[in-house]
């Protein structure tokens, strides 16, 4: 007859294996849907200092967020400004983490001036702890310029 506690010992040591194997099996999952997405992680935008730009199809994309420090679960104006064609509609921001599926987080802009829009939103704060966000500015008719940037939480 086995020793009653080798046998109590046995059933914790197996319920931490099922633990370790599930864990691995979802870092898995984790780092096949970023793979998925074909390209690295890399930020291009360092809002916490200054305004980003890009170019797209000819129009220059000037991109900032207020008040710095940037942080989360705070209400932060985003400001948009245009050089060049402008879009067909008003433009908006998709905010997201990269390699992510999210629910919808759009900040809606309004035009403040010629070529400049602004508008409110709120950057959540992730359980995961990851800082790395992207705002993805649809311009209608353009495109879409996509700036990616830490958060402080």
């Amino acid at each position: 007859m086995p020793n009653a506690s080798l046998v109590g010992m046995a059933r914790p040591a197996s319920m931490l294996l099922v633990w370790m194997v599930l864990f691995a099996a979802t870092a898995d999952t984790v780092s096949i849907q970023a793979a998925e997405t074909g390209r690295p992680v890399t930020v291009n935008c360092d809002v916490q200092n200054t305004a980003c730009r890009q170019e797209i199809s000819g129009t220059e994309v000037t991109f900032d967020i207020n008040p710095k420090p940037v942080r989360a679960m705070t209400d932060l104006r985003f400001r948009i400004t245009l050089t060049g064609e402008q879009p067909k509609a008003l433009p908006y921001i998709d905010l997201g983490m990269p390699g992510m599926k999210m629910g919808p987080n759009q900040v809606s802009l309004q035009t403040i001036g010629a070529g400049v829009y602004e508008g409110v939103g709120t950057i959540v704060r992730c359980p995961s702890g990851k800082r790395i966000w992207k705002a993805a500015v649809a311009l209608p008719g353009i495109g879409i310029a996509e700036f990616i940037f830490d958060v402080i939480y």
